[in-house]
């Protein structure tokens, strides 16, 4: 029994390097055994079609193809998102700034759930939302199963 703790105490330091070897490689993407890195300097951010303010950038997958996509989205000041479902389970993440998501039939501001950075909301598909933004915009990621297909809830659009 007692050789077994070390051999534990190994595979917990293996674990804590592998998890901050990516914050080391700074500005790099690196590409071995299948292991992407995608550091922030090296993100590619777009414009949201219809929404100049508002940045995105595909982190994994293809969210127009069938499969798993991670999206992060950059998101303005004071910032108000149109009314919307999608064909999809979202899962959804905040990493900076303040997020506030209204959800079901009361999709205005004053409805919305405050989310802080860290906070995490899984909502399945057809719910219906709106997301809103503080003062200082938003960072986030929302994942899912593609394809992304979104619907508008004001008729303009898709």
């Amino acid at each position: 029994m007692k050789r077994l703790i070390p051999v534990a105490a190994f595979a917990s330091v293996v674990a804590v390097v592998f998890t901050l070897l990516p914050h080391a490689l700074q500005g790099q993407e690196v590409q071995a055994q299948g292991v992407k890195t995608l550091t922030p300097e090296a993100m590619s951010w777009q414009p949201v079609e219809g929404d100049p303010e508002a940045r995105i950038a595909i982190l994994y997958g293809n969210p127009a193809e069938a499969g798993h996509f991670v999206v992060r989205v950059k998101l303005p000041p004071s910032w108000a998102g149109r009314p919307h479902t999608h064909g999809f389970t979202e899962l959804f993440t905040v990493h900076s700034g303040m997020c506030y998501l209204a959800y079901g039939d009361a999709l205005t501001r004053e409805a919305a759930k405050k989310l802080s950075p860290g906070a995490f909301v899984v909502m399945p598909a057809g719910t219906k939302m709106r997301a809103f933004t503080g003062e200082d915009g938003c960072v986030a990621d929302f994942q899912g199963q593609g394809p992304l297909t979104t619907q508008y809830l004001d008729g303009q659009g898709n």
